[in-house]
């Protein structure tokens, strides 16, 4: 098992449409690495995360028998209502619910011809909410599809994608 830390903005900066951000950390070492035997009579087998990385963004990285698989974990309370008809995102407090002011969403789009650009970013309302489409252009017209962090600097990050608005 290795464990690397991860700057989710930085990443999702340089590569917003993808997810599985593993072959980023092909060159460096990892944060920590642990030896974990599995059960021979099993199929299947899950383990808890360190304590240390519960509240950390991490890429968690299986490797055994010349093969390897790696997976995103994003440390965040938040709860995200992506409500595309309208192009805006709802951020709440998972543990009460209420809106979360002031989240700093950044906002990727991929165009129609396939290339990706930054679209805009802000923060959101005091109802906790963020239009990620609305510009002063015509660009939404040429989106194919968009990429979104919401980064909230006490509850965490995490990255969702979305159509864009019918119109």
């Amino acid at each position: 098992m290795n464990y690397y830390l991860m700057d989710v903005e930085l990443l999702f900066s340089r590569n917003p449409f993808v997810q599985q951000v593993s072959g980023q950390f092909s060159f460096i070492r990892p944060n920590e690495t642990a030896v974990v035997k599995l059960p021979a009579d099993r199929k299947d087998f899950s383990f808890d995360l360190p304590e240390k990385f519960r509240n950390s963004n991490v890429l968690v990285e299986v490797a055994a028998g010349g093969q390897g698989r790696s997976q995103a974990y994003y440390a965040h309370s938040l709860a995200v209502q992506m409500i595309e008809n309208y192009g805006q995102v709802k951020v709440a407090s998972d543990k009460s619910g209420n809106p979360l002011p002031k989240v700093y969403v950044k906002v990727y789009a991929r165009m129609k011809d396939g290339q990706v650009q930054f679209y805009k970013d802000g923060y959101t309302d005091l109802r906790g909410r963020f239009d990620y489409t609305s510009l002063n252009t015509n660009e939404l017209d040429n989106v194919e599809r968009f990429s979104i962090l919401i980064f909230s600097e006490s509850d965490g990050a995490v990255v969702r994608e979305a159509a864009p608005p019918k119109q």
